[in-house]
């Protein structure tokens, strides 16, 4: 941060937030935002920081933000208020949500709970229940030309998840030197799968939060609030509930998991999501399952970039969670063998994915 930029900044939070306020650092996610709770303030507040290229093309990511934050809450899901924007600078003043995330009840509690019976799941009923919300078929409409995130399409899934897994994965933290065309095949039924085809009936594009985890599900009292939305888009309904219940921060048993995908397809179904049977059939498990494959590729990818090669903690020690994820959907599949050989590999070598010294989550 230049010195010019720090004092520009730190005047937006005094205006907004009174003379006096001071700014604490916290841990930032897997992106170059830089955040920090405000204290002194009038009120509970995070200031973001994050500026963009001057020759960056519109709408850039800060105006994504905004104008799916708005979506968001006119859909009726609880998002951190917005005190103060400034998006050409890159300066943000947002409700302080806290600091307990689904992640952090899963983790402490686990499943069948500490604190009562079923709160890890009573939870994450909620998080289903505000994803149906969120993919409900009426007004609002997700404001797409808003949005500067490009559509997710067979050409994106196979670039941005499929041969990220590949680069920063397979060939970058790995040290693998498999060609991708071994597994691009496989890679473009999983793509054609998880949009509809591949014998499906085609679907009905939805709002797609594109990292709805438990790390960006924040509980705030009793209510459940999303957060880190600013990638989302449209796409295949399938994906964030994949991303939900696939989650590599998370091990989830497979009787949960069951459970919750019973309540989405029952309540997404009585929504009028189109595509989505009141309960689970053989052609919606395809296409989920494909959706949790494409998912999981992404994560891994990105814990590989992140905690291998820019380092940054926090993120390779899921790469191991990850994999026995992504093992688990493709023999579910199980019309993937090479991609399902490549991660048997993978985890044979899991040593050295593993940060070092690291402690198993």
């Amino acid at each position: 941060m230049t010195e010019e930029l720090e004092r520009d900044f730190r005047e937006f939070v005094e205006r907004a937030a009174g003379t006096g306020a001071s700014l604490e650092p916290l841990s930032g996610d897997g992106s170059t935002r830089r955040i920090f709770r405000v204290r002194g303030a009038r009120s509970r507040l995070v200031a973001v920081l994050n500026p963009l290229p001057r020759e960056r093309s519109h709408p850039d990511e800060n105006e994504s933000f905004l104008a799916i934050r708005s979506y968001l809450q006119a859909r009726r899901i609880r998002v951190p208020a917005c005190h103060a924007a400034d998006p050409n600078r890159g300066f943000f003043l947002l409700e302080d949500l806290g600091d307990l995330r689904l992640y952090d009840r899963a983790r402490t509690e686990g499943w069948g709970g500490r604190s009562g019976p079923d709160s890890v799941l009573s939870a994450y009923r909620t998080a289903v229940r505000t994803l149906v919300r969120m993919q409900e078929p009426r007004p609002p409409w997700f404001p797409a030309a808003a949005v500067g995130n490009p559509p997710y399409t067979e050409s994106f899934v196979l670039e941005a998840e499929a041969r990220y897994f590949h680069v920063e994965l397979v060939c970058g933290l790995a040290g693998f030197d498999d060609p991708f065309p071994a597994i691009e095949t496989e890679c473009i039924r999983l793509a054609r799968e998880a949009l509809g085809g591949g014998g499906g009936s085609g679907i009905a594009p939805v709002f797609l939060h594109r990292d709805y985890q438990s790390r960006n599900l924040m509980l705030v009292g009793p209510a459940l609030a999303v957060i880190d939305f600013q990638g989302g888009r449209l796409g295949p309904s399938e994906y964030d509930l994949a991303s939900l219940l696939y989650d590599p921060y998370v091990a989830m048993p497979e009787m949960e998991r069951r459970k919750l995908i019973a309540l989405y397809t029952s309540e997404a179904a009585q929504a009028g999501i189109r595509s989505i049977p009141s309960t689970p059939t053989a052609e919606w498990e395809r296409r989920f399952l494909a959706n949790a494959a494409n998912r999981l590729m992404q994560a891994l990818g990105a814990f590989a970039k992140l905690g291998g090669r820019l380092g940054r903690p926090g993120f390779r020690e899921h790469v191991p969670q990850g994999l026995a994820h992504l093992h688990a959907v493709l023999r579910r599949i199980g019309e993937c063998p090479r991609l399902l050989r490549l991660v048997d590999r993978l985890q044979e070598n899991e040593k050295r994915l593993r940060p070092p010294s690291a402690e198993r989550p």
